[in-house]
């Protein structure tokens, strides 16, 4: 088993990012090794852009292979990533600097309110008795070391097995379940810092990023400065031809096909702008006509 490496995972349908995961990765970590986690389909399609191929469980579904990271992984320390997020700088000082919890991600506290999957958090909280909740929504990575990580992968396994105690009726989300399973052990999620962004973390006009060249700097809202972030998650469809430019620039460098992506970008765009509005809108009125 190696140190360190890097881990996403990769379906059918989002290969092309993970192949861009792994490419931005090239450039601002060329020495670390890169896993991908998915089925003999896909392998066959994204094994050229990276170290090591892993077998995904088939009996598993969506977000449930994300409490099973720890059965995926080949190394000791790994540093999971969404496939949909693209790294601009290199990862060792997080590493070393985050300290040597099982288990880390960026989040916060939180003590009310819903998730974004419809899971209350205050009845969550009544349930395992503590005041208030890790929180790492839409975080899209995490810092895990094996084999120390075991217990909290097994806690989110077991949360997962009778979610319905915890979530009610609410959709299953693998971060909701690492949320309860990081309360219940104790553990304290990381701060944001300039480690992690968004698209969104941008003033409007001000990012200068290219992935290609391991460039990302923009005027964050929320710290009214310029931010240089580590990496940044393009979550829930966010900014799809921005991501697609990114992509295109990565392909192009490294000599990629880059037929698809446009496809893909707008197939997000649909979903992002007009899909989910839609159901939205026909939710509240079917709600306000009964």
């Amino acid at each position: 088993m190696s140190n360190f490496g890097i881990l996403t995972l990769a379906t059918p349908g989002d290969y092309r990012k993970a192949i861009g995961l792994a490419l931005s990765l090239r450039v601002s970590n060329p020495e670390v090794q890169i896993a991908v986690a998915c089925s003999p389909r896909t392998a066959a399609l994204v094994s050229p852009y990276f170290d090591i191929v892993v077998d995904e469980n088939p009996k598993l579904k969506g977000f449930e292979h994300k409490v099973h990271l720890d059965e995926y992984t080949p190394f000791d320390t790994t540093f999971f990533f969404d496939s949909d997020i693209l790294i601009f700088r290199p990862l060792q000082d997080m590493v070393d600097s985050w300290g040597d919890q099982p288990y880390m991600a960026c989040g916060i506290y939180t003590s009310d309110g819903f998730s974004s999957f419809g899971q209350d958090r205050t009845q969550v909280l009544k349930k395992i008795g503590r005041d208030r909740l890790v929180t790492i929504d839409g975080a899209g990575h995490a810092l895990f070391r094996t084999p120390e990580c075991s217990e909290i992968f097994t806690l989110a396994r077991e949360i997962t097995a009778g979610y319905k105690e915890y979530g009610g009726d609410a959709r299953y989300a693998d971060e909701d379940v690492m949320n309860i399973a990081m309360t219940i052990l104790d553990y304290k999620p990381t701060p944001h810092g300039d480690f992690f962004s968004r698209h969104l973390s941008a003033k409007k006009g001000t990012i200068d990023m290219d992935a290609s060249q391991g460039k990302c700097r923009f005027d964050a809202v929320v710290y009214n400065r310029m931010q240089e972030p580590h990496i940044m998650h393009f979550a829930c469809n966010e900014a799809p031809f921005e991501h697609y430019r990114q992509l295109k620039l990565l392909f192009d460098k490294f000599g990629v096909d880059t037929s698809g992506l446009l496809k893909i970008a707008i197939g997000d765009f649909y979903t992002n702008e007009i899909n989910w509005p839609l159901r939205k809108f026909v939710k509240r009125l079917i709600g306000r006509e009964k």
